[in-house]
C-alpha cells in the first residue's frame, strides 16, 4: 500500500514539474481553463472543475490519478 502511495506521489511531482516548465505555453492556450495532466500530458481542460471532473470520468480516467490544477491569465490576482 505505501509502495503505491509513494509511486502516485511520484507521478504527482512529475506532473506539477511538467505544468510548471511548460506553463507560459500551457497558458496561451488554455488560460483561465482547468487541465488535469497526467504522465507529463494535459489529457483533459474544462472552465469549471467539476466539468473536467464530468470529462476524466467519461474517458475512464481516475481523478485520483491526474494532476488538477487552474490555469491563471496574465494578470488575474487570486485571493486566498
Amino acid at each position: 500500500m505505501i509502495g503505491n502511495d509513494l509511486a502516485l506521489l511520484d507521478k504527482a511531482f512529475l506532473d506539477l514539474e511538467y505544468f510548471r516548465k511548460n506553463f507560459e505555453d500551457i497558458r496561451e492556450k488554455l488560460e483561465g481553463e482547468f487541465v488535469a495532466i497526467k504522465d507529463q500530458k494535459i489529457v483533459a481542460f474544462a472552465p469549471d472543475k467539476s466539468i473536467l471532473i464530468k470529462k476524466l470520468k467519461k474517458e475512464g480516467i481516475d481523478e485520483s490519478e491526474v494532476l488538477m490544477e487552474y490555469v491563471k491569465p496574465k494578470g488575474e490576482i487570486i485571493i486566498l
